[in-house]
């Protein structure tokens, strides 16, 4: 057949594959899986380019946005392994001959690393784009972008990305501490008050489906490994290293809708210490005025929104505030007095109405506290940040309170809530009274030169010099046998973009590292602290600061970061590398 005739007059998506394999070999540049928490600003970096060097585009000017029902991750391990739907943004440079080519999947931390180390016959998991992609126009789904794809992805962007292959995942906490995650939301509960184990299992298979109370979605809890070989195919898992991309905390947050007496709306409520916040989320206590700390005179039940335990936005809350030595010794959690059965006690709705249900769960979650409906209050279950956000910001749900990763898309524009000081410690402005427990507001379009801000943008002091106490450093995890294309974008241009827009325009979080100048020569060290790490899931620790040499380049040989630390203590970097100089050791095993 006349290969040059086909690839002008064939319009099967067969003939468009071959076409790609021939004229566009080098693309796709990225195929990125994970978290959420950067999901905008990796996006944004992809369209925008570099705001310090002064690239305008990191792999096009061309954006198209899509959700679950078009975009999922495909884990070959196993026939009976569901596909992972998640939101996913595409950028390129041409509709008809593109050379460059970027995507990122977004979903959990721990299912975007479960796509990512899962080995499969030809390698880890592939993402799949249904044909709906041609013909659906981009949906907007990344904050302060809009899709220039009104029609639906050209279908020679489709071919070249279709059934392609990850080749970084993003994710909120350390692979070590995701795969300890993955084994304590599977193996076996001995009790409803077993924080060891949740019993999503079996452990090592595919497990339960962990569903969210508002819509009819869930976390799939699935066995994978980051070393050694797969559970289900046995074959090796590749070597890998991981890169700080950024810091970002977690907000504390709560419905004001309520401004009766005894609402949290005429409470307002500035600050939580951190082990009330262990006592609400594993249902201890329940009331406005245990919040509050004072008689109220007008009890109200509280309604606690968590998020699921394959996410890293829970992990990080679980480990920093709620299962913590420091809060009774570590023997209550998220999970805490119900376990997984009986499951699908009621069903939510298809669409999200946020209305809490009345129909007492444990899978999906709706459980009553300690002290009853009136003074235990109840807890429910949201899959994703923003259906979190979303949860908490509905004028169905008054005095509920959530948590999520900071990100200016995430809270922008949710008039309905009001974040609080953890121990007094204000985690975005240098102190509360900068915005008084409000968000700035941002809109319009970076792509369409419309976008602008009012308040004050967040400058994180408290996450850099170590005071605010939840917070995690998010990661890229890429293979040892990664190579740098030829022509486009590279993992590590992509990232020093993204950390270069999140200092200079988009502060969704606080960047590892940012170019000091325009030919970026030099860089800084945005993020002086860091958390002890510990050894876990089969790994060392090191905490990658003693050396110096993580602090100036991540991906140099010598920048050695291993073990977890979701659960570290934080410490700035100079005391680390100090302590190292003098004795030769380091923070290492410091537990919260």
């Amino acid at each position: 057949m006349n290969l040059k005739k086909l690839c002008t007059t064939a319009l099967a998506s067969a003939a468009m594959l071959l076409c790609a394999s021939v004229s566009h070999a080098q693309a796709p540049q990225i195929v990125a899986v994970g978290s959420s928490g950067v999901f905008s600003n990796i996006t944004i970096a992809m369209l925008a380019g570099d705001p310090i060097t002064g690239t305008s585009t990191t792999c096009g000017t061309k954006l198209w946005t899509a959700g679950a029902a078009i975009a999922q991750g495909i884990d070959a391990r196993n026939g009976s392994i569901p596909a992972e739907g998640g939101t996913i943004a595409v950028v390129w440079d041409n509709d008809t001959t593109p050379t460059t080519v970027c995507a990122y999947l977004s979903v959990d931390s721990v299912v975007g690393q479960r796509l990512f180390f899962g080995q499969a016959a030809t390698g880890d998991a592939t993402l799949n784009l249904t044909s709906a992609a041609l013909t659906t126009a981009g949906a907007n789904k990344v904050a302060f972008v809009t899709d220039t794809a009104t029609t639906g992805l050209p279908s020679a962007v489709y071919s070249l990305l279709n059934g392609q292959h990850f080749n970084i995942a993003f994710t909120d906490i350390r692979p070590e501490d995701g795969q300890m995650a993955y084994g304590r939301a599977a193996c076996n509960r001995s009790s409803v008050t077993d924080e060891t184990c949740f019993g999503y299992g079996p452990l090592g298979g595919i497990g339960t489906s962990i569903l969210s109370s508002y819509s009819q979605t869930s976390s799939q809890v699935v066995a994978f490994s980051i070393s050694g070989t797969d559970p289900f195919t046995g074959l090796p898992i590749p070597g890998y290293k991981t890169i700080n991309v950024g810091a970002d905390p977690i907000v504390i947050f709560y419905n004001k809708t309520d401004t009766a007496a005894g609402g949290l709306g005429a409470l307002l409520p500035t600050n939580i210490n951190h082990t009330t916040v262990t006592s609400l989320w594993s249902g201890l206590i329940g009331v406005n005025d245990q919040l509050v700390g004072y008689q109220t005179g007008s009890p109200k039940a509280l309604h606690v929104v968590a998020r699921e335990p394959m996410s890293g936005t829970y992990n990080t809350f679980e480990w920093q505030m709620v299962h913590t030595r420091d809060s009774h010794g570590g023997d209550y959690g998220q999970e805490y007095n119900f376990g997984p059965t009986p499951a699908q006690c009621f069903t939510p709705p298809s669409t999200a109405t946020y209305v809490p249900p009345t129909v007492s769960c444990a899978n999906p979650m709706n459980v009553t506290g300690s002290g009853g409906a009136t003074y235990g209050g109840f807890r429910t279950r949201a899959i994703g940040t923003g259906e979190e956000v979303n949860a908490v910001n509905s004028a169905n749900n008054p005095n509920s309170l959530g948590y999520a990763f900071w990100g200016l898309g995430t809270f922008g524009g949710k008039s309905n809530i009001k974040y609080m000081t953890l121990d007094g410690v204000d985690p975005i402005y240098p102190s509360y009274s900068t915005n008084g427990g409000s968000f700035p507001n941002c809109t319009g379009a970076i792509n369409l030169g419309t976008f602008s801000c009012t308040g004050p943008l967040p400058t994180f002091d408290n996450v850099k010099n170590g005071n605010y106490r939840n917070w995690s450093m998010i990661r890229a995890a890429v293979y040892n046998s990664y190579t740098p294309p030829t022509s486009g974008p590279s993992v590590t241009t992509l990232i020093q973009a993204t950390q270069d827009q999140s200092h200079v325009n988009i502060p969704d979080f606080v960047p590892a590292i940012y170019c000091a100048n325009a030919a970026c020569t030099s860089t800084v060290d945005g993020m002086p602290a860091f958390r002890s790490h510990y050894p876990v899931s089969g790994k060392s620790a090191n905490n990658g600061t003693a050396s110096g040499f993580c602090a100036s380049d991540q991906t140099a040989p010598n920048c050695v970061e291993e073990g977890g630390d979701v659960a570290g203590v934080a410490f700035l970097d100079i005391q680390d590398q100090d302590y190292f100089n003098l004795t030769g050791n380091e923070f290492l095993t410091w537990i919260q």
